[in-house]
């Protein structure tokens, strides 16, 4: 992780068709730290942009990803690459911010020079997978990305997200949660914090999204069971409430659902989640 004095200077963002190995060595050093320190709660499986290598990164431009760089002060702030799909679609890949400079808009002004690139190439839709218990959706939404499909991740108990985007279009943030975005029937699993501590209750269906911190869903579920295996590490159970004496993050159900069960899907997370650690 580098050091910078603010996030007022100028954002430089640049294509970068072939990077030297100074180049590619911060490049990779902003990409690992930036997947080290951004999950949305402790714990979760190690992503894997936290192992990036310069080689790796020069790579993926030799094997025909498109890569920008965002430079603050002359020092590499953030990355994204991005790979044109066999269909003609843009893929987002390995989106990094510097953890000393997030906040800043130079993540949204990497997504915009690729998305930019993607509609100057007649590109109908630029798509991503997002971690939702890493609590990455959230930020592609407000750049105006919708969620299209929930699915569990393949290599890691985890639930992720297919998002697009059409680049013609002009930025516009997509509603979080999305009233769209309904869950299947089945058992929905709905958290609060309570000013330290986490309820939660098992419906059929998902109920008012405000206030809430996450949701969770078990297609094809029956609430009853899942209720049952929830108040196993629950601190009380009244009422058809659930209660937890600790915060979100420290809740294994909430952190990583499918660690309880593999079909138990985290759907959505709020990002005030993340001070709940």
């Amino acid at each position: 992780m580098q050091t910078f004095g603010s996030t007022t200077d100028a954002i430089r963002v640049r294509r970068i068709e072939e990077p030297d190995a100074g180049l590619a060595d911060g490049i990779a050093r902003v990409i690992a730290a930036a997947y080290d320190a951004g999950d949305l709660v402790p714990g979760l499986p190690v992503a894997d942009g936290a192992r990036e290598t310069p080689g790796a990164v020069v790579a993926s431009v030799a094997g025909g990803r498109l890569l920008w760089v965002a430079e603050v002060a002359g020092q590499v702030a953030g990355s994204v690459r991005a790979q044109v799909l066999p269909g003609g679609d843009w893929e987002v890949q390995r989106l990094a911010v510097d953890p000393g400079v997030r906040r800043g808009g130079i993540g949204r002004a990497l997504l915009l020079a690729l998305v930019t690139a993607a509609g100057d190439a007649d590109a109908d839709r630029v798509v991503l997978d997002a971690v939702v218990e890493r609590g990455n959706p959230s930020f592609y939404a407000r750049v105006g990305f919708r969620t299209v499909r929930h699915f569990p991740a393949g290599d890691k108990l985890l639930s992720e997200v297919h998002m697009e985007r059409d680049p013609r279009l002009p930025e516009s943030a997509v509603a979080d949660p999305d009233p769209g975005d309904v869950p299947p029937a089945g058992a929905v699993v709905q958290w609060w914090d309570a000013d330290g501590r986490t309820v939660c209750r098992v419906t059929p269906a998902l109920g008012t999204p405000e206030s809430l911190l996450g949701v969770d869903v078990l297609p094809g579920g029956d609430p009853a069971a899942v209720h049952k295996m929830l108040a196993a590490d629950a601190d009380d159970d009244t009422d058809g409430l659930l209660r937890f004496d600790r915060p979100a993050g420290r809740v294994t159900a909430f952190a990583q659902p499918r660690l309880l069960d593999p079909a138990l899907l985290a759907w959505w997370r709020s990002a005030g989640a993340r001070s709940l650690r």
